[in-house]
């Protein structure tokens, strides 16, 4: 799907990060798609996540990636891969910002989502804003397109879900810029692996992230302001 969507000379690589739970038949799956890539003249790699949970797979995949700008797509394709170009397009125009998809901004939106889960994200995200201080309309979607040296900088501390809003509410506090992409997620059907409850885990780095001084959102031994000035130019 990306290799017909996209300028194939604006995809460095696709690294499928992989476990000791993945099955047979998503090896078979990555398989057919390294055949594809390699056949456009893009590698596939396969990484064996070394830290736990979704968390740490998307940390594994930070810490190899070679191109300019890193983007998760989720098996289930719930990140909205149909909006890559769009994303790669503003990233052309503000390579040093974040680029998101937002379900709530006009033109996004949820199928086959959970009625009080939407309610509880609406909510959710109006709060983040007065949190903040922002005008962000989606804080907690994985759905980015981020400058490598910014997603290799952050300090994450969450190795499951709520990575995903450390990985906006940590470049708000630091200054970097965002870009918003209406998006919609497309749920699968079945039962989600991030139910309502597990949410309420969200709160405790969107409070933490708040109030921490900057310099301990970076690794030790990055300067968040030498990469600041990087990001800008």
């Amino acid at each position: 799907m990306l290799l017909d969507m996209n300028d194939r000379q604006d995809i460095e690589e696709f690294i499928a990060v992989v476990c000791d739970r993945t099955k047979p038949e998503s090896f078979q799956s990555i398989e057919k798609g390294r055949k594809i890539a390699e056949a456009a003249g893009i590698p596939l790699k396969v990484l064996h996540q070394t830290r736990p949970f979704f968390g740490g797979a998307l940390q594994d995949g930070f810490d190899v990636a070679k191109g300019s700008h890193v983007c998760m797509v989720t098996p289930d394709l719930d990140t909205a891969p149909d909006k890559v170009p769009e994303m790669i397009m503003q990233a052309k125009q503000f390579p040093g910002d974040i680029i998101i998809g937002s379900r709530w901004k006009k033109g996004g939106g949820f199928k086959n989502y959970s009625r009080i889960k939407k309610i509880w994200n609406f909510f959710s995200q109006k709060f983040l804003d007065v949190l903040y201080l922002s005008t962000l309309t989606d804080f907690t979607w994985g759905n980015q397109l981020t400058p490598t040296i910014l997603a290799r900088a952050i300090y994450h501390r969450e190795d499951k879900h709520p990575i995903n809003i450390e990985r906006v509410v940590i470049p708000l506090r630091l200054g970097v810029g965002f870009r918003e992409v209406p998006a919609v997620c497309h749920m699968m059907d079945g039962e989600t692996v991030n139910p309502l409850m597990a949410n309420l885990a969200y709160l405790r780095p969107a409070f933490r992230c708040r109030f921490a001084r900057r310099e301990t959102l970076v690794k030790p031994g990055i300067d968040w302001k030498a990469l600041m000035k990087e990001l800008k130019g």
